[in-house]
């Protein structure tokens, strides 16, 4: 495997374990609190993660290593939500799943050859879509909710400074 997918692997998992770290340092009373009207909360993010790591990343990252060209439909996350969040849901079983399915879409992409990694996919709104480009969108959704996690817990921090 070439030292630029190694690496981006590695990255791509250290930013799991990243947002696992920040989601599981917010206190319990503030998951279910929007940080701003019309914004999903803690908890929802943390289903929206799950959900887009199955539903998305790891399907498409074992159709491109297994499939030639696969067609793969746009995912729609609102929808998603709407028809499968559950706010009674344990965070710590979300977070679990995510964990196993990051750590199930390591293994694909460790184990993914030269022709898996010169494969795409047809996506049905980004046209032809690498497993290089489905790992670094997937690495930089990561990053996106790293961001959003440490943001919520900075202003918890602020809370308690100034409480």
């Amino acid at each position: 495997m070439l030292r630029k997918y190694t690496v981006l692997i590695e990255r791509l998992e250290a930013s799991g374990n990243d947002y696992a770290r920040y989601l599981a340092q917010l206190p319990q009373d503030a998951i279910h609190v929007a940080p701003a009207p019309g914004e999903w909360t803690a908890h929802q993010v943390a289903a929206h993660m799950r959900d887009t790591e199955r539903q998305v990343f790891l399907a498409r990252a074992q159709r491109i290593v297994k499939e030639v060209h696969p067609a793969v439909e746009n995912f729609d996350q609102e929808a998603w939500s709407r028809a499968h969040y559950d706010s009674h849901e344990p965070l710590a079983h979300i977070l679990a799943e995510f964990r196993a399915a990051r750590r199930k879409l390591i293994v694909v992409l460790r184990q993914a050859g030269p022709k898996a990694w010169a494969n795409y996919a047809i996506h049905s709104a980004y046209d032809k879509i690498s497993l290089e480009w489905l790992v670094l969108h997937c690495y930089h959704h990561t990053l996106e909710h790293v961001a959003q996690m440490g943001y919520a817990r900075e202003q918890d921090v602020l809370r308690q400074l100034n409480a």
